[in-house]
């Protein structure tokens, strides 16, 4: 006959299922119960009863206190052992009761829970079976494609060449960061960045050298810091890089535990950074 009183690391399953609930009240909006390990309860009969899992907290005047039984058994939990724990439940007034495993249970076990109130969970860290129909991996190919400006020439409007008279050699030296606004409208207003230039050029999924491109401004002053220069557009020649990476996520990877109702059959999932989810 199978021993059902066996467990597999009993204290571990208990702190595990601690860190779970704690996961999930926070996800609901009740951050500042502290979910405890552990404790010791007294009863009507003057017995005192130890909890695996309990946490409590008050709402408009009125006390909600949570124990869960956690038993990692080997096979399904048996009636005999939610007799047990309804008997604490009886004994402490106004305890909600959970009972945690990670198997199953039996069907007089089901029965029973489920006629005296008792949430029975499987909870446990998720098992091939439990993503199903669900996506588990995702696999993801990037094409990064990033482009270099290699030559800027603006196009100096016909205008602005005659004012500065035809002999006349203009030398200077300057420079800007590629987010500060270079290009204006006669009105003073900025409306380009070397930055919005690099990001207007053309180009698709594939690398390419030396490609040529004119972005036209008609009306519109480069403005350097030694003078304003009257400009029709840039040209510009540019180079296009395209690197490939692949990524996977893997759901296992980030998921901790997985939460299954027993009566309802639904399932929550928990991740390694306390996020919670219900997928459908």
């Amino acid at each position: 006959m199978a021993d059902h009183s066996k467990v597999e690391k009993g204290t571990e399953y208990e702190q595990f299922v601690q860190l779970v609930y704690q996961a999930i009240l926070n996800a609901e909006g009740v951050e500042s119960v502290k979910v405890q390990h552990n404790i010791e309860i007294q009863g009507r009969s003057g017995c005192a009863h130890q909890i695996d899992v309990y946490w409590e907290f008050r709402i408009a005047g009125q006390t909600y206190k949570t124990a869960i039984e956690c038993k990692a058994f080997n096979q399904n939990v048996p009636i005999g052992r939610i007799r047990d724990f309804y008997g604490v439940l009886v004994d402490v007034p106004g305890l909600i009761g959970i009972f945690a495993t990670v198997i199953g249970y039996q069907s007089g076990a089901k029965k029973y829970g489920e006629h005296y109130g008792i949430s029975l969970k499987e909870l446990r860290t998720p098992s091939a079976d439990d993503w199903s129909g669900r996506v588990k991996d995702i696999h993801l190919d990037f094409h990064i494609v990033s482009v270099e400006i290699k030559e800027f020439q603006p196009r100096v409007s016909s205008e602005f060449l005659k004012k500065i008279g035809e002999n006349e050699r203009i030398e200077f030296n300057t420079g800007f960061s590629s987010v500060d606004p270079i290009i204006f409208d006669k009105s003073s207003s900025a409306s380009f960045c070397y930055e919005d230039l690099r990001q207007q050029l053309p180009s698709s999924n594939k690398p390419a050298k030396g490609l040529k491109y004119f972005i036209p401004f008609s009306n519109h002053i480069l403005r350097l810091k030694q003078m304003d220069i009257e400009i029709d557009g840039v040209d510009i020649v540019y180079d296009v890089d395209v690197e490939s990476e692949k990524v996977e996520i893997n759901g296992e990877a980030f998921a901790q535990a997985i939460v299954k109702d027993v009566a309802s059959g639904e399932l929550t999932f928990v991740d390694k950074k306390g996020g919670v989810r219900n997928p459908r």
